[in-house]
């Protein structure tokens, strides 16, 4: 399960140095659960990869989220969000993989509406149903709140 860190780690960063972006539209940071690399595809959506690398319970999450922003003022933003994700779980006995999805809403706000002269950091809050139906392991369905800082390159 270890394993599975570090590549997810080495294709985070093979994404996001192929990425072919202007100044400003990545992101990178961490989201509740681990690393989380954002990518904003045009003016309203923003394409996100998490990879949960915390390790609840041998606990593996990796994540590909879409935000809307539905509304846009000049520090802040408030945006919907779906989500599919890969969640996988093992201990002695078992070891299950299965596919979750979840949507929510949330705001995003830049620091620099506090002191313009500070580095581009964002922070996040939302709030979203999610779903991960395991054969053996109860507790990952129902409602989550996620919190994020990430900085914008």
């Amino acid at each position: 399960m270890k394993n599975i860190y570090m590549k997810s780690l080495v294709v985070l960063a093979l994404l996001s140095s192929t990425i072919d972006a202007k100044e400003g539209d990545f992101y990178a940071g961490l989201e509740s659960y681990g690393l989380s690399g954002k990518y904003d595809v045009t003016d309203k959506i923003t394409a996100q990869g998490i990879v949960g690398v915390w390790g609840y319970n041998s606990l593996t999450v990796m994540t590909g989220r879409g935000l809307y922003k539905f509304k846009e003022k000049e520090h802040y933003d408030f945006y919907g969000y779906g989500a599919i994700s890969s969640w996988s779980w093992d201990n002695a006995y078992y070891d299950e993989t299965v596919i979750g999805f979840g949507a929510g809403v949330g705001a995003e706000y830049d620091i620099r509406g506090i002191d313009p002269e500070f580095i581009p950091l964002y922070l996040s809050a939302d709030i979203g149903l999610q779903m991960a139906n395991f054969d053996h392991y109860n507790g990952f369905s129902g409602l989550g709140l996620g919190f994020g800082l990430h900085y914008k390159f």
